[in-house]
């Protein structure tokens, strides 16, 4: 038996693939054509077969696909989709993309981008041009069926791809409003777009960003809103996973409560309070972490810095039995060695590392860096590990009560790692070594994301358990999963086009 190279009929190019539906496009023409999937697109066998040598597995064999360009198509032959009567084959309907058309010159060189998500002061001539909004596209190509989240920022949103009533797949989109007149949108598409390139199994990927009028309130006026399209994945984040659902509505009785905790220098909550926390076994946290310092490893080699990795940022999918962990939400990302501009920290800081949260002689901030991300990436394997922080005034389910500038002085003036081994016995030691080092007051002193896997492989065989693609061998307390830091490691692997990695 042989492989032999399968070309789709008539040159046709498979570009979203979903359950037994496809789209493909038709080189000659530029159309794409929403068919039903009768078979295999690759190897042309039936997916419905009667046989019984023939059980066909939808939840390994439909794996949905989506092609980089797919909802850039759509949107450029958005305004010239026609109405046709269909055909008699399982075409449901065509949509002509107009590749040749250019997008709209609206952004300028990325290289001073810092912040995506930051707000910079409103200059004249700054105003978005209309050619770069995609009217109704939304309201085309989607289905909303529920809310995911809500921030200050805006809102994430549960939403089904559907053409001509053909289920395509599911997607989180997050609405963003941002008026007529900001510049710094400009940067949030940029990097958007940048961020788009990258794919790696433990990054949520970003799949298309457009500019839409959206009316959000019944009597209002319409408001420019940007539409950020990502993978959506199914199992909340990690900070629900540990401490579970907890109600967000704070009383004047557990605020006078926490006053009363800080007086005494307790932290945070009593986790007996957490009513449905639950502690994490070994096994549990090892394969979380491993997929978060994936994540991280392969950003840093793009020389990408997150800024703002928090167990909220990591989204957790499940496939059959198994379930991954992906980072997400790039709203701070910056690029690597960039100079910091800004006089303050955005967001949450709870997991911040304490050198971004001083300032200088002259009043300026320390620069985020990959060393900073993986300090930030050890209070996460933290919480992971006794379910908080080791702040007073750190508040894990309600971020918003924090005090900042109280959490800010504890952060900085913060001794280290010290005593929480009595806490967990049944936690190895390496693993309390790792996040020492992870967590370390001097930067040069932590590890790079790639030491962290290379410390993290095993030296013996085992069975891999069921994880989906990320699936990490089961982890038995003496079996020695955990490397020391300090020996040697294999050279690190970089980033598909990437000379180098980040250090």
């Amino acid at each position: 038996m042989s492989l032999i190279p399968y070309h789709p009929r008539e040159g046709r190019e498979i570009v979203l693939r979903h359950r037994n539906a496809i789209v493909v496009r038709d080189p000659s023409s530029q159309r794409l054509e929403i068919r039903g999937l009768s078979e295999c697109p690759t190897c042309r066998q039936p997916l419905r077969s009667s046989s019984p040598d023939r059980q066909f597995d939808s939840a390994r064999h439909h794996d949905s696909f989506v092609d980089p360009n797919y909802f850039r198509m759509l949107r450029a032959g958005h305004h010239s989709v026609r109405a046709e009567h269909p055909p008699s084959s399982p075409i449901r309907r065509f949509v002509q993309p107009i590749l040749a058309t250019p997008q709209p010159a609206v952004f300028e060189d990325t290289q001073d981008v810092e912040f995506i998500s930051s707000t910079p002061a409103v200059q004249e001539g700054s105003r978005i041009r209309r050619e770069a909004f995609s009217p109704n596209y939304f309201k085309t190509f989607f289905v909303e069926e529920k809310e995911l989240g809500r921030g200050g920022k805006g809102v994430v949103l549960l939403v089904r791809h559907e053409i001509d009533g053909c289920h395509l797949g599911h997607f989180a989109c997050k609405r963003v409003p941002v008026g007529d007149d900001h510049a710094w949108l400009e940067k949030v598409l940029i990097e958007v777009e940048l961020l788009a390139k990258l794919s790696h199994p433990n990054l949520v990927s970003y799949r298309h960003v457009w500019l839409e009028d959206v009316t959000l309130t019944r009597f209002g006026p319409s408001v420019a809103c940007a539409f950020i399209l990502q993978q959506y994945c199914n199992g909340g984040d990690l900070l629900q996973y540990v401490i579970g659902e907890q109600p967000k509505e704070t009383t004047k009785e557990q605020l006078k409560a926490q006053m009363r905790r800080k007086s005494k220098g307790q932290l945070e909550i009593p986790r007996d309070q957490f009513a449905s926390q639950r502690l994490l076994s070994f096994e549990e946290i090892f394969s979380l972490f491993k997929d978060i310092t994936s994540g991280l490893a392969y950003l840093h080699a793009a020389n990408y810095i997150h800024r703002d990795l928090k167990p909220s940022n990591c989204l957790l999918h499940r496939e059959g039995s198994g379930m991954i962990c992906l980072i997400s939400d790039f709203g701070e990302v910056q690029s690597e060695h960039m100079v910091r501009k800004s006089t303050g920290s955005t967001g949450t800081i709870s997991y911040c590392a304490p050198e971004v949260l001083r300032r200088d002689s002259v009043g300026r901030y320390g620069n985020f860096t990959t060393k900073s991300d993986i300090f930030s990436l050890g209070m996460i394997l933290y919480f992971m590990c006794f379910g908080r922080l080791p702040y007073r005034s750190a508040n894990t389910i309600n971020e918003e009560l924090e005090d900042i500038d109280a959490l800010r002085a504890e952060i900085t003036d913060w001794q280290g790692f010290q005593d929480e081994r009595r806490e967990r016995p049944d936690l190895p030691s390496k693993l309390y070594q790792l996040l020492k080092r992870l967590v370390a007051l001097d930067p040069s002193q932590r590890p790079s994301a790639n030491e962290v896997l290379a410390a993290m492989k095993t030296e013996s065989t085992v069975d891999s358990v069921p994880r989906g693609r990320s699936s990490s061998p089961p982890v038995g307390l003496h079996n020695r999963r955990i490397q020391n830091l300090d020996s040697p490691v294999p050279p690190s692997t970089p980033v598909p086009g990437s000379s180098s990695t980040a250090p």
